[in-house]
Order: C-alpha cells, then sequence, then structure tokens
C-alpha cells in the first residue's frame, strides 16, 4: 500500500490517501484526480500510477516540470518505496507501507527516508571525478554533455546524447545513441542502437568516462580499479601466464565435455535439456529488456537443439509481435513529439494488447486520449458558438470526442446542448 501526503505552499497537510493500484492525474482543473490549486501547478500537471506493483510518476508536459527528490524527472520516474515530489509549489511525500503497518501509525515520520539502495548505479572511477556515483533510478536514465540529460557528464569525449540506460523491474540494458566516441562494456564497443545487458560488477565507459556497475547499497573500492589501470609490465606478463593456464583448463574441461555430451546416440537428453532450460530463461531476459536480436539468436540455438520444442517456438512467435509492437510504440511517440496527436493515437491503438510496448504505450495513449478528446470538444464548442458549420458536423465531432472518453461530462453537456438544437431544426441524426 501506498501512502501519499500533500503539503501545500504554507508547509500544512492538506491531504492524505493510500492507494494500492490505479492511476491519478495531479493538476490544477477540477476535473483531476489530485487538485492542487495553484498557478504554479499546469493543467494537467503528472500522473502517479502503479505498475507491476510499483509507483511512477509521469510529467504530462508541465510547464514547472516534476521534481522527484531533487532531480528533475525527463519522462516517467520509479518512485521507489519513499520519495519526495515537488510539483509546483507544493510536495507531496509517498511512502510505501506493507498493509499490516498502516494501522495506528503516524504516516509523516517516516515520509521523509530514502535510502536510494534500491536502485543499482553508475560509480566513476579512474580520473579525477572518481567516486562520483548515480543512481539509476529513471526507466531511462539519459546520458550526455547537455543538461536535458539524466546523467550530465561535462566531458569533450561525451557527445550531447550519448547513452542510455533502461532499467525494467531489476534489470538493466546499456544502449549507445550514436555518441561520436562510443559506448564500451567490459572494453567491448556498444553497437549503435543495440542494447546490452548490464550485471553487478560490469565497466561502463562512456567516451573516455569510465564507471562500475553496482547495486545501489554496494561500495566500491576505486584503489582496486586504479591499480588494474596503472599496472605495470611485470603484472601484464603475470596476467597473460595465467590466462595461458585458464586456457589450458578450460580446453580439458571442453574436451572432456564433449566426450561426455557425444556418444554413440547422440548429446545426452540431459544436457540437451539443461542447454534449453538456459536458453530459454536467456531468451526471457532479453525479452524482458527489449532485447529482439539478442532473443532472436538464442532462440535460434534452442530451435537448433530442438526443432520442435513448444515453449521456443511461443517464444519465437511473441519476439516476431514484440518486434513489431516496439516499433509501432516508437512511430507513434515520434508522431506524438510532432504534436500530431490524432496520428499518434491511431498508432498507438494498433499495439496489440498484452505486449511490453503496449504497457509503455499506456501513459502516451491517456495522454493523447485527453488531447484528442479535448481538442474535439474545443472544436466543436467553438463551431457551435460561431454557427458557421453544420450542426451535423458538429454533432459528430462531440460523438467522437465521447467515444475516446465516455465520462466527459463538459462533452455530455455539449451533446445534450447539439442534440436539442437538431430535435429544434428538425434535423434527423443517430442519438448517441
Amino acid at each position: 500500500m501506498f501512502t501519499l501526503t500533500i503539503e501545500d505552499q504554507n508547509g500544512q497537510v492538506a491531504d492524505t490517501f493510500s492507494f494500492d493500484h490505479g492511476s491519478y492525474v495531479v493538476g490544477r482543473l477540477d476535473g483531476c484526480d489530485i487538485v492542487l490549486p495553484s498557478n504554479s501547478v499546469s493543467r494537467e500537471h503528472a500522473r502517479i500510477f502503479i505498475q507491476d506493483g510499483r509507483c511512477y510518476i509521469e510529467d504530462l508536459g508541465s510547464a514547472n516540470g516534476v521534481i522527484v527528490d531533487g532531480q528533475r524527472v525527463l519522462k516517467t520516474r520509479d518512485l521507489g518505496t519513499a520519495s519526495q515530489i515537488r510539483v509546483g509549489d507544493y510536495y507531496l511525500y509517498l511512502e510505501f507501507q506493507q498493509a499490516s503497518k498502516m494501522r495506528d501509525q503516524d504516516v509523516r515520520s517516516t515520509l521523509f527516508i530514502d535510502s536510494g539502495n534500491e536502485h543499482h548505479k553508475l560509480v566513476r572511477i579512474n580520473d579525477s571525478f572518481a567516486g562520483e556515483e548515480f543512481s539509476l533510478s529513471e526507466q531511462e536514465n539519459t546520458i550526455g554533455r547537455t543538461d536535458d540529460n539524466f546523467i550530465l557528464l561535462s566531458d569533450t569525449s561525451i557527445s550531447r546524447h550519448h547513452a542510455v540506460v533502461l532499467r525494467h523491474g531489476d534489470l538493466y540494458a546499456v544502449e549507445d545513441r550514436g555518441s561520436s566516441n562510443g559506448t564500451r562494456l567490459n572494453g567491448k564497443p556498444v553497437p549503435v542502437g543495440t542494447r546490452r545487458e548490464l550485471t553487478p560488477g560490469d565497466r561502463v565507459e562512456f567516451g573516455n568516462v569510465e564507471f562500475i556497475f553496482v547495486p545501489g547499497s554496494d561500495s566500491v573500492d576505486l584503489s582496486a580499479y586504479a591499480q588494474q589501470r596503472n599496472a605495470g609490465p611485470l603484472s601484464n606478463y603475470a596476467g597473460l601466464a595465467a590466462l595461458v593456464v585458464v586456457g589450458l583448463i578450460v580446453g580439458v574441461l571442453l574436451v572432456y565435455g564433449l566426450m561426455q555430451w557425444m556418444g554413440d546416440d547422440g548429446p545426452s537428453e540431459n544436457i540437451v535439456e539443461d542447454r534449453l532450460v538456459e536458453l530459454i530463461a536467456t531468451t526471457e531476459s532479453h525479452l524482458a529488456m527489449g532485447n529482439w536480436d539478442a532473443a532472436t539468436t538464442t532462440l535460434d540455438e534452442a530451435l537448433a537443439l530442438a526443432p520442435e520444442h513448444d515453449q521456443a517456438q511461443a517464444l519465437r512467435a511473441q519476439v516476431s509481435v514484440e518486434r513489431e509492437a516496439a516499433e509501432l510504440l516508437s512511430r507513434g511517440e515520434s508522431l506524438s513529439e510532432q504534436g500530431l496527436h490524432e496520428d499518434a493515437r491511431a498508432l498507438l491503438l494498433q499495439i496489440p494488447q498484452g505486449t511490453r510496448s503496449a504497457q509503455r504505450a499506456e501513459p502516451t495513449l491517456a495522454h493523447l486520449n485527453r488531447t484528442v478528446s479535448y481538442n474535439l470538444r474545443s472544436e466543436a464548442t467553438r463551431d457551435l458558438r460561431r454557427g458557421e458549420t453544420d450542426l451535423l458536423e458538429i454533432h459528430q465531432k462531440v460523438v467522437q470526442a465521447l467515444q475516446i472518453i465516455p465520462e466527459d461530462q463538459e462533452a455530455r453537456d455539449l451533446l445534450a446542448e447539439v442534440e436539442e438544437r437538431l430535435e429544434e431544426e428538425g434535423v434527423e441524426f443517430e442519438p448517441f
């Protein structure tokens, strides 16, 4: 159960309520779920919603922005179990409590604590800013040289929009955004537009700036990484020797494994089954991160081992659907950013339900529904007052607005007025 406490401009508690599901629009309009009456708050400022048991906030294009724990929300942010949210002149304090702990407890006594440990982080290493930490709390943690990025790196090797670390639950992946000096994961380049999953201990380089990826609660021994970089020729030779020894051991193990694998009747069924389980699990992880190419690769290997494997075949179909859905989402979001709301909405409505992209499209689609419906109602109102447009055309616009948002009371009142006028003029029409 999440509890939200609202503090007004005077530092007084204006309201408190608890929720464990749903979506709530915050703004100064009376029709918002959470009304904050102030000129510093946009008409529809933000949206707080529950998804997969976690609480998120989305900026709905507000003029003054949404600030969470001192950082501006660029798109959508996971609020964790406790956050301080600033919306205009108001402060909203969010806390998560188990249901059994909600009774007889002073909510505000624990609202201001947020360790930040539940998110993984990037810790800078090997330069004069070593030790600087960046919590990866956003769903899209953008990295670049300009201040519109979530992580700002003022270094000449960093592009304006260099890369992004994507977060899905407890899974993280890094993607290069076409930077000049590239992104590297454990020394290997990350191709532009592809995603590489991150695991604790990975070293990530953006241009000349290097980080270690670790859980939020971990501390990093910076001297260990400095020693690795500054190791002399002797240590390099020792490392090479160690690699040779390891290589010999691995070779012996591979030969032994191959002997166990291959027999008179081919591979052991248990070994094949174990490998299939591993490949399926890896595919599902790639799917969760939206890494379609990697998912396809692991499925190809799985189906090569077992062409009739039902789960692998189902996952292959799912990958195809998810890939097409992701393309629709990308095109729809692009059109939305260009202000082509109706075209964007039409594309997003084509996204198959149950896909990851359908979930990701929900906030944008909800925003587009409100925008398109509002525009239709506004156009119909203007046309009706001017008297320059056919009443049937006005009626059609109001009906379209209500088909998008049936509970819009202003549209319903307008519809009643239009239909009354149509009846007075003796015009045949189909009532809504």
